[in-house]
Order: structure tokens, then C-alpha cells, then sequence
């Protein structure tokens, strides 16, 4: 048996990521093991302690934040025999929280010590992969703007902390009830097969069930099963856009409603006259008219 030699990168500026004595009790935790503790303090060293684990030899990376930083460790170690350990304290925790990863350190961190693990499907986004949910429209504007609220000084940054994971919901109905411009046409295809061009305000591509914590776009995702889930939301009366969004949040109960059509694929494809932003794992992935999408299944270990 290979002895474990496990790196963990910690994201101080996380939500939960500065708490007070978090190194001690992570080196407490995993006191007696071959550790090595990073704390990067620019974007660009996260990245490097994340692509230079295999070279080191680590067979567990452990990422301590959220969603964003765990997206750096995925794109890292996806289809190596590294361990992903995570540790939650990041806003939403999507993949924390569909996986059953506890949300208190000392617990997450003896889910860890245990040793088990399961492999997940990750999903290809125009070459850069993703482990939770993503989108575009509404979806990725949502994911931005609360993320120069998290990034900013003040009070933006003080009730992004607050609402934690709600702030993601009460940010779209916002957007929904006063945005402009936000019906753009797109072409889904999937497997080759187009399924026709909507007016998209927003579009979803789901590994999991949920997106933002709360939201349940595609109740019927799952990490692995060697499926991408998607779904287009079209425009219509804001108010019954909001509406939508409502029932998404009260677990995925929006199944009926004539503004949304939902698809499973392979691989899909998405068309546009006009460049997108789309967002994974709460992450810019890309910013182009085409994208392409495509599941790598069981590409990722996970101690959970």
C-alpha cells in the first residue's frame, strides 16, 4: 500500500476560510500524517500547489474553501489516481453538500483520515472541467455579481457573508424582476441532434442536482452516471420567470412549467449570434458564441 502523503490548500479568503485558529486545528487533525500545509496567497500559487501535487507525490490534495478553489483542484488532478479531500467553507459548497461532506472542519477532516472514497463524473466545457453545475444567462450573471460582492470591501461583501447560499436566489430575482436584454436566442444540440434554438435567459448544465446550494434545476442529475443534464429556461412575463426560479428552489418542483425544457446527452453543444459568458463550479470557464460539452465519467476521486 502507497503511504499517503496529503497537501492541503487552504483558501483564507473563503467564507469560512479565515476563522481563527483553522491551521492549528488542521494540523492537529491530521497530526502524524506526511503533510504539507499550503496557504496561497495570490490565485496563481493556488493553482501551482494544485498542478504540481502529482510531481510532489501527494495522494490526497485537500482543498479547504469552496466551490471556486475546488474547480482549481478538479482541472488538476482529474484522471489521476490523486484523492480530492474537501473541506467546506466556501458559500454555496455545492459538491460538498451533495456528496455529504460534513460543513464542520474537524468532522470533514475524519471523513478524510477515514479513507473511503468514490469516483464522480466531471464535465468538459470547451477543454476546462467542471464537478457541480454551471450556466449562462441569468445563471452567469448571477454567479458574477456575487462574486465582486464576496471580492468587494464593506458592506456588500458583509451581506454576501450573511445570507450565505440565499444571497445567489434573492441576486436572481433581483436581476429577473429589473435586468435588461436578457432573452438571447441559442441553438441546443444534443448528441448531434439539435433540439431546436429558444430564447434563452438562462441555460443550465448540471453534474448534480443543485446549483447555488438551493436552486434544483435538473432533479434528475447525478455525478455519476456518465450523463450531462441540462436545461433551458425561455423568456417570458418576469413575473412568471421568478416564479420559475421559486419552484427550482423548493427542490426542483418546476418540471411542468411551459418556460422550461429540460435534456440529457453525451455531449451537448450550445450556438449563439452573440458571445457567453458561462460559469462552473462558480468559475468563469469561458466567454465565446460556441460551446461544447462532454462528460469524462468517473475521472475523479473522491473522499467522501
Amino acid at each position: 500500500m502507497v503511504a499517503r502523503r496529503i497537501r492541503i490548500i487552504v483558501n483564507r479568503g473563503s467564507r469560512r476560510g479565515g476563522q481563527d485558529r483553522l491551521l492549528d486545528i488542521l494540523r492537529a487533525e491530521f497530526a502524524g500524517t506526511d503533510l504539507d500545509l499550503c496557504v496561497p496567497q495570490t490565485y496563481e500559487e493556488t493553482v501551482a500547489a494544485a498542478a504540481t501535487a502529482a510531481a510532489a507525490g501527494i495522494t490526497d490534495l485537500v482543498v479547504v474553501g469552496g466551490d471556486g478553489t475546488i474547480n482549481i483542484a478538479v482541472n488538476a488532478i482529474s484522471g489521476t489516481d490523486i484523492k480530492l479531500g474537501i473541506i467546506p467553507t466556501g458559500t454555496a459548497n455545492d459538491l460538498a453538500t451533495h456528496l455529504g461532506i460534513p460543513l464542520d472542519v474537524r468532522k470533514a477532516c475524519r471523513r478524510i483520515q477515514a479513507g473511503q472514497s468514490r469516483k464522480i463524473d466531471v464535465i468538459d466545457c470547451n477543454g476546462k472541467l467542471f464537478a457541480t453545475a454551471g450556466g449562462m444567462g441569468v445563471v452567469s450573471s448571477v454567479a458574477t455579481g456575487v462574486n465582486a460582492f464576496k471580492a468587494s470591501s464593506g458592506h456588500a461583501r458583509t451581506i454576501a457573508r450573511i445570507f450565505g447560499s440565499l444571497v445567489y436566489v434573492l441576486y436572481s430575482f433581483v436581476l429577473l424582476a429589473f435586468g435588461r436584454d436578457l432573452e438571447q436566442p441559442v441553438e441546443v444540440s444534443c448528441d448531434g441532434r439539435s433540439l431546436g434554438t429558444f430564447r434563452s435567459i438562462a441555460l443550465f448544465i448540471s453534474n448534480q442536482p443543485t446549483i447555488g446550494k438551493t436552486v434544483m434545476p435538473c432533479p434528475q442529475a447525478r455525478p455519476d452516471d456518465g450523463r450531462l443534464a441540462g436545461l433551458v429556461m425561455n423568456g417570458g412575463s418576469r413575473l412568471a420567470s421568478i416564479l420559475t426560479v421559486i419552484l427550482m428552489s423548493l427542490r426542483g418542483s418546476h418540471g411542468r412549467r411551459r418556460d422550461v425544457q429540460g435534456f440529457e446527452a453525451g455531449e451537448i453543444a450550445v450556438r449563439s449570434t452573440q458571445r457567453h459568458v458561462f460559469i462552473g463550479d462558480g468559475e468563469v470557464l469561458a466567454h465565446t458564441r460556441t460551446l461544447r460539452f462532454a462528460v469524462h465519467p468517473a475521472a475523479l476521486t473522491v473522499c467522501a
